[in-house]
């Protein structure tokens, strides 16, 4: 709910024939709008012990302060909490609610309303602690509206006020109350909604029962919010997280994750630079040419789910020439002039070639996916120089002048 239309003078047309002189005065008070007045009117007549147990004096208070509630330059107390406990009061003193009922009990929506407004306001002006505070008293409220059932002008509140809960618990977090927000984020996650505005409260979640060594909640929460946030590569990260920086441990978690999501193209590509930086490291794995089969099939795997992925065709070209290089070294050893040596050579010389063809395919694909990129970071423009060489190199190779100065030309604009 946002802004409700709520009667202005929310006493209009109320009898008061039965009333005292003091609630005639209070009742005159407020349609002139002496709020102050009416105020002082009724804080007296409550002193009297015989009046506390008059549900009329409960009502004008929780009228009266209601109005005082909307002066934002009344600072001494929370006017709004004072109002909702004497209209609890009222409703406890006079269980059939006559006086409330005349307006559909609109001053408790005006108490809703006046606290979320406030709290937006506090919120953007980064006070915090203040918006957490309006935004749980209005929480208050509304449960308690919603557990009389009631409405106005045909407005219910929902049982869940999902963007209300979302912003108590993140004005919560942002004024350092996490044990105090978190609550509120459980109550969203518990329901599994799903929404631009929620996406980073699951994460959230993980993170704060993970400090706090609570290894259910935070599983409970990891599954709930990798279900209904598949696609967050927050839940990639926190697995990986868990393997440190053991290389076979995090390629084994890749793999479990793999088994779940077989064609998520970010988690596909992760595995294959996860595996290029096993198999191209400073120390060359034991398992080298298998390393470098899985990484062809990891990256291929990465390419097809998702044929735009500039980076993933990228890497693929540094896979390739690291091969050539191999075959190249390979090549370079081999001096025997027999004729089963030679025949060896040309071979390999032959699988050189074709290393080469199939490595300009992909720089070919990755250099037009990069130059379309709208902006490129450092890092683009760095794979993107790299690439625009392998085919200078490539066209070098080819003696085909035309097409070396097409890619020379364009290297001079890479800035």
């Amino acid at each position: 709910m946002r802004h409700l239309i709520l009667s202005a003078t929310l006493l209009t047309g109320i009898s008061v024939t039965a009333f005292a002189q003091d609630f005639n005065d209070i009742k005159s008070q407020l349609d002139k709008g002496k709020y102050a007045d009416a105020r002082s009117k009724i804080d007296k007549v409550l002193t009297d012990p015989k009046n506390q147990k008059s549900a009329n004096a409960w009502y004008y208070k929780g009228v009266v302060y209601g109005e005082l509630a909307k002066d934002s330059t009344l600072k001494d107390m929370d006017y709004r909490q004072e109002s909702f406990t004497a209209l609890k009061k009222y409703q406890e003193l006079d269980p059939k609610n006559i006086m409330l009922l005349l307006n559909q009990n609109a001053n408790f929506f005006a108490l809703y309303e006046g606290y979320f407004n406030q709290g937006v306001k506090d919120f953007n002006s980064k006070n915090y602690d203040k918006a957490f505070q309006n935004f749980t008293n209005g929480l208050q409220v509304k449960d308690y509206v919603h557990g009389k059932g009631y409405e106005l002008n045909g407005f219910k509140f929902p049982v869940l006020d999902t963007q209300l809960v979302n912003l108590a618990g993140s004005a919560g977090m942002l004024a350092k109350k996490e044990d105090q927000a978190v609550p509120y984020f459980q109550k969203i996650a518990d329901a599994k909604i799903k929404g631009d505005d929620f996406k980073d409260l699951y994460p959230i979640l993980v993170d704060y029962f993970t400090k706090k060594g609570d290894s259910v909640n935070k599983n409970k929460y990891f599954a709930i919010g990798r279900e209904v946030y598949p696609e967050n590569p927050y839940w990639t990260q926190a697995k990986l997280a868990e393997a440190g920086t053991d290389k076979s441990k995090r390629l084994a978690q890749f793999q479990e994750l793999l088994k779940s999501d077989p064609t998520n193209s970010e988690l596909l590509t992760d595995y294959a630079i996860e595996l290029f930086n096993v198999t191209y490291g400073k120390e060359k794995p034991a398992d080298y040419s298998k390393s470098q089969n899985d990484l062809s099939q990891a990256l291929k795997s990465a390419i097809a789910s998702n044929p735009s992925a500039a980076y993933a065709n990228f890497i693929m070209t540094q896979h390739l020439s690291n091969q050539m290089y191999d075959m190249q070294q390979d090549y370079n050893k081999m001096k025997s002039t027999k004729p089963e040596d030679i025949k060896k050579k040309q071979a390999l010389n032959k699988e050189i070639q074709s290393k080469s063809e199939e490595m300009f395919t992909y720089s070919t694909a990755a250099y037009q996916l990069y130059e379309k990129m709208p902006d490129m970071k450092p890092t683009d423009k760095a794979n993107f120089k790299n690439l625009t060489n392998q085919l200078i190199d490539y066209y070098t190779m080819k003696k085909q002048p035309e097409k070396i100065k097409v890619y020379e030309d364009k290297l001079k604009n890479i800035k």
